[in-house]
């Protein structure tokens, strides 16, 4: 059953404001914005904004189901911002096509480090500049580090759990920028090719745009004008119906062969929609939020379209809130129990995912291939249960977004109610639920459940665990919707967070995730999906990358 609205209004009562960023998305949906912007126009609407950009070769529309809400590389940390942010600015280094650990050099022509890893050296580029025509030398990327510490929001923690003092960086010539990260630091070189965090922005223009000390963010969060170094500028932009981005001709990895001159960003949220723009050859990308799996066969039968369905670091779960009935771990692990895994599986992902047992995707480096997965075991449920002291007729309360699929959550329903536990389902819309999800209230005034999922900003288990699970990421601070602490699990993240080897963090993290896998489970983690891809037969150059999920590297794409 679905709750009423009143419940809505006592759990938002005495929330704190929403935070300004967020990773996570909604799980149980292909069709959820991680935005929360606000709602689309009119279909008809929409695509009289787009009418005047004429499609063609040279232009690559991407369907959104959801608005970029943040165009500033050092706060935005939403899915579909990083979109578009991931087309204006880069990195010094990004990943190389679909590796996962090989890097390529962007900004930075070359790299190195010493011995143990502690002191990293980057070579930038000769003639790389902003778009409006800046330098970007190794004093302007060093400022760009000094801006997202500053300002610490967005994937600040990608940079700051390495560089912890602007005076780490030194910059001995205009082409040189050194880390001395003070301790070995293995890990580095994967967070500065992460998704979020290290693009690197032009100051100048940030700082020229300022209001109230607010290191121009207000401006970058809606204009990117001369502030990046990437291949496209941003063009125009509504956050309603979307963005439109235009090539960037002076670009340091030049033009030759076949290019876009523009791409366009076009938000739908109604993925029927989309899915007829897509057939008709309107738009010529959309991936997994935007598309409904029972959509899927008959788009892999059109022969205007290739589907692309890759397995990715995406790992979806019902978060449990450590407060009430669901206090202890014994009556979490009776949730577990209670979770139909394969039903959901065979019924409702149709052979589009996989199991998942904890945030760490098992393609993601440090995840334990050996540790605890739950299965659908009703008795033990009821066992554990009584062991928890939760009497039969206990009601928890479960929170999604009004746009998911609720097949996930009634599967469920129904095996609680087996074992006399009443589950009321309640849906809201997005702002609402991520006001919940980041907000600042107590354990205790929050939902039992909440829907969510997550996927890592760089090739790290660690990375995927200390937003979603640490007691420093509660609430606003994080993705810790269910506010779950374990002192034990905490000391073995720092340790992990340290270590001098890889091999030496993937042992302490195997060690983190056998608590949380079946000791101290702080969420149901049930399936790891696969992102699903639909794209024009004349786009060409696409290849899917795990930890860029449901972005794009436009310069090496082109349509016929």
């Amino acid at each position: 059953m679905l709750a009423s609205d009143d419940r809505t209004r006592r759990l938002l009562a005495g929330i704190a404001t929403r935070r300004s960023v967020m990773k996570g998305t909604a799980a149980l949906t292909l069709a959820t914005s991680r935005s929360g912007m606000a709602a689309a126009p009119e279909p008809e609407a929409a695509a009289a904004a787009f009418a005047r950009h004429q499609v063609d070769a040279s232009t690559l529309v991407i369907g959104l189901d959801g608005a970029p809400s943040d165009r500033d590389p050092h706060s935005q940390y939403d899915y579909r911002s990083t979109t578009v942010v991931r087309a204006v600015y880069e990195g010094l280094i990004g990943l190389k096509g679909a590796a996962t650990d090989e890097y390529e050099g962007l900004i930075a022509e070359s790299w190195e480090s010493n011995e143990d890893r502690s002191v990293w050296t980057f070579k930038i580029r000769p003639g790389v500049a902003f778009h409006n025509g800046d330098p970007c030398d190794a004093a302007a990327v060093k400022t760009s580090f000094e801006r997202l510490l500053a300002m610490n929001l967005g994937a600040v923690g990608v940079v700051s759990r390495f560089v912890t003092d602007p005076a780490m960086m030194e910059t001995p010539d205009p082409a040189t920028l050194v880390f001395n990260l003070g301790k070995p630091q293995p890990l580095f070189e994967a967070a500065l090719a992460a998704t979020t965090g290290p693009q690197v922005v032009n100051v100048n223009v940030a700082m020229a745009n300022e209001e109230d000390g607010d290191f121009g963010n207000a401006w970058m969060r809606l204009n990117s004008d001369g502030a990046g170094t990437g291949p496209y500028t941003g063009a125009e932009y509504d956050p309603s119906t979307g963005v439109v981005l235009a090539r960037n001709e002076e670009y340091w990895g030049g033009w030759e062969g076949a290019h876009l001159d523009r791409v366009i960003f076009r938000v739908v949220e109604e993925v029927q929609t989309l899915r007829q723009l897509l057939e008709a050859g309107d738009v010529d990308i959309v991936d997994k939020y935007g598309l409904a799996l029972d959509s899927i066969p008959e788009l892999e039968a059109n022969p205007d379209l290739r589907i692309d369905a890759s397995d990715s670091t995406e790992v979806e779960y019902f978060t449990m809130t450590e407060a009430g009935p669901l206090a202890s771990p014994e009556a979490r692990q009776a949730l577990c129990y209670a979770f139909p895994y394969q039903e959901v599986l065979d019924g409702v992902y149709r052979g589009y995912a996989s199991r998942a047992n904890t945030p760490v995707a098992p393609s993601v480096r440090g995840f334990d291939p050996g540790s605890f997965f739950f299965e659908t075991n009703l008795e033990r449920a009821r066992e554990l249960l009584a062991t928890a002291g939760v009497a039969e007729g206990t009601e928890l309360t479960m929170l999604l977004l009004t746009s998911a699929r609720t097949t996930i959550a009634e599967l469920f329903q129904a095996n609680l109610a087996e074992v006399g536990i009443t589950l009321t389902i309640e849906q809201v819309d997005t702002p609402t639920f991520t006001s919940i999800f980041y907000g600042d209230a107590p354990a205790e005034e929050r939902p039992s459940l909440m829907g969510w999922s997550w996927w890592p900003d760089y090739n790290d288990a660690w990375n995927a665990l200390y937003p979603t699970t640490s007691c420093d990421a509660w609430g606003s601070k994080g993705g810790n919707g269910g506010f779950y602490c374990n002192e034990e699990y905490e000391a073995l993240l720092a340790e992990a967070r340290d270590a001098a080897t890889l091999e030496t963090a993937g042992e302490v993290l195997a060690r983190a995730q056998a608590i949380i896998a079946e000791q101290d489970p702080p969420s149901i983690c049930y399936a790891q999906p696969k992102w699903v891809t639909a794209l024009n037969r004349r786009v060409e150059g696409f290849v899917f990358n795990p930890i860029y999920i449901g972005s794009y590297d436009l310069h090496k794409l082109s349509k016929t």
